[in-house]
């Protein structure tokens, strides 16, 4: 191979190159103008999330009270089921 076939080898490698570049270059700028986008709009929504959570905070949650569980209100004791013929042990 000669010195002018491999020069001309690689300037259509490079000129592919710069054509593909060239041709996705819009995708390119689109997608880095939607990242900037998005975090401009999560900067600007940043105090109402802080907000939130502030307010989520200091609400006061109810402690249930299950002690009804525990202590039934009527603490007699279960009436027995007896079986036919048998009587309750004194």
């Amino acid at each position: 191979m000669d010195p002018g076939t491999i020069l001309g080898f690689s300037t259509g490698y490079l000129t592919a190159l710069v054509g593909i570049f060239l041709l996705y270059l819009p995708y390119l700028v689109l997608l880095v103008t939607l990242l900037i986008a998005a975090g401009i709009l999560q900067l600007l929504l940043l105090p109402f999330a802080i907000l939130i959570r502030k307010l989520r905070r200091t609400k006061p949650r109810p402690i249930p009270d299950n002690s009804w569980i525990l202590n039934p209100t009527n603490s007699q004791p279960p009436e027995r089921i007896l079986l036919p013929g048998r009587t309750a042990p004194q």
